[in-house]
């Protein structure tokens, strides 16, 4: 039997794919599955020559590599030859919140502890797409045994059985495609993260901090001070009307903005309105395509800074949803709240059974703006990095995507 990959992919190029069925195997018979030793936790050292690898260190699916962990000095040559993670090892986590979960690790300075199961092969990047699939998960959580606290045991791991090639040269190449896949993800993910903690750190200084009135850093030719205001001096709020969530179908023709889509974005710009609503347009209030859109409702108070511009004109606003018409430049005015407002919004929400931020509750608060240019400067810089953190996220989405895609056509 082959696999459906095969048979769209690979079958049309190479005919011979015909006479090559896949047979089951078990993980026992694909490489030696062992655990670790039950260290006494009074050993623990600071300063111990080797790390103690356990289950709270397997993330979900993951190439680890650098661990925080306990560490311990070990003299016996058995125990560290026997436990030592140098070269090449699949971790499965046997008990725990995190029960089948796997990760890929080595280390010659680590040693594994008990209850983690350790998978060593000549094929392991075959097995690791095995091991770190839904269905390998689920089939762990199924049968493990436990009150308190579940667990599985070793012979339960070597006997989960999957489809796979006979021949285990092709079973390195798909591990081989796979690795691929996954150091492109690992790749696109070390870029996202560290754009991500670029826009922070800028964030944190393109603004002023509390009651002064130049930032630490400027755009060249830019020296003047900020007017200092409340937010009620630089513009006017009103509410938005009642868009809920049963008006928005498909067939409907106003494109509406609801509270929950300000939640979802990058970054403070709206270009793409997605919903639409079939509520009789003289119920609704609309956009003129240059205002700031701040949530009225929320779990997180921390929530109501997400503020967002809105440059589309004649789109239905929601009712939950504060708007800002504002003569200064709204999307500077979207990040400055998003950076610099988070704790003063916070401060203003009203609890109950559901978060409200009222906008008279915002007027009052002081805020620090540089001229229209300056403005303009700070706001198109920071969207050019939300627009590329976003094409990043897209690119992330559509690689991982995609090995689910083979992965679920793979391994039938």
């Amino acid at each position: 039997m082959l696999p459906l990959f095969y048979l769209i992919f690979a079958l049309p190029f190479n005919f011979n794919l015909l006479f090559r069925a896949w047979e089951q195997r078990k993980l026992g018979e694909l490489g030696e599955v062992t655990t670790g030793k039950a260290f006494s936790s009074t050993s623990f050292d600071n300063q111990g020559e080797y790390l103690v690898i356990t289950n709270k260190n397997i993330s979900d699916s993951s190439r680890s590599q650098n661990i925080i962990t306990n560490r311990i000095s070990i003299s016996d040559d058995e125990i560290i030859q026997r436990y030592r993670l140098d070269g090449e090892n699949i971790l499965v986590t046997m008990d725990g919140v995190n029960l089948g979960k796997t990760a890929m690790y080595s280390n010659a300075n680590a040693l594994l502890a008990q209850r983690v199961g350790r998978i060593k092969s000549n094929q392991l990047e075959f097995i690791y797409q095995i091991t770190s699939s839904n269905t390998f998960l689920r089939t762990m959580q199924t049968l493990s045994v436990g009150n308190a606290i579940k667990h599985i045991s070793l012979k339960q791991i070597s006997e989960y059985s999957s489809l796979g090639p006979k021949d285990i040269i092709e079973r390195k190449k798909i591990g081989s495609f796979f690795k691929k896949l996954d150091n492109a993800i690992a790749l696109h993910q070390r870029k996202l993260d560290a754009l991500k903690l670029m826009k922070k750190a800028f964030s944190q200084q393109i603004f002023p901090e509390n009651n002064r009135k130049k930032p630490k850093i400027r755009f060249t030719s830019f020296y003047e001070e900020w007017e200092q205001r409340k937010i009620g001096e630089y513009g006017y709020f009103y509410y938005g009307k009642s868009a809920p969530k049963w008006s928005v179908a498909q067939d409907a023709t106003t494109p509406c903005v609801r509270y929950g889509e300000l939640y979802t974005k990058f970054g403070p710009e709206i270009d793409i309105v997605h919903s639409y609503t079939n509520i009789d347009k003289s119920n609704l209030k609309f956009s003129s395509g240059n205002e700031v859109l701040v949530p009225r409702v929320g779990e997180n108070p921390l929530d109501f800074a997400n503020c967002s511009w809105l440059s589309i004109s004649n789109v239905a606003i929601g009712e939950m949803i504060s708007v800002y018409n504002t003569e200064q430049y709204p999307l500077f005015i979207a990040y400055y709240f998003r950076s610099k407002m988070k704790y003063e919004f916070a401060k203003r929400v009203e609890g109950g059974n559901v978060s409200n931020l009222y906008y008279s509750y915002l007027e009052d608060i002081l805020i620090s703006v540089p001229s229209i240019e300056e403005q303009k400067k700070i706001a198109e810089f920071l969207n050019k990095i939300d627009i590329t953190i976003n094409l990043l996220q897209n690119k992330l989405g559509r690689i991982k995507e995609l090995k689910k895609a083979y992965l679920q056509n793979m391994f039938i």
